[in-house]
């Protein structure tokens, strides 16, 4: 598993100095995360997606579990990400918007249609 940081300032060069203490309590696991968004995605989005092993994400206050969204075929397998959702480690909440839909369409549709026959 790896985790992320986000929302810190990272000079281009030079030395960054972390000094990390947080406390989260994960209360959806992992797996229920990729889970809950390969249903949503499947269910709401295409047949074809599916979600992969997440990322854990510090976010400020807030701690997510970033899941990568796939599209793969029967015949080709795996044929790329489309995208990400993130899920809420405390509430289970995915954290999806019309935009983010939107989106892993045009890509998923990006990537179908460049895929050999």
């Amino acid at each position: 598993m790896s985790i992320t940081l986000e929302a810190i300032d990272v000079p281009e060069s030079g030395l960054l100095e972390l000094n990390i203490h947080k406390i989260v309590d994960i209360k959806v696991k992992a797996e229920t995360a990729r889970r809950h968004v390969t249903r949503y995605v499947g269910d709401y989005i295409g047949d074809l997606l599916y979600g992969e092993n997440p990322t854990l994400v510090l976010q400020g206050s807030r701690t997510v579990w970033r899941v990568p969204i796939a599209i793969a075929t029967g015949k080709l397998g795996r044929l790329g990400q489309v995208g990400v959702v993130d899920v809420d480690v405390d509430t289970g909440e995915l954290a999806i918007t019309q935009g983010l839909v939107q989106e892993i369409e045009d890509n998923a549709h990006r990537l179908v249609t460049r895929a050999p026959l």
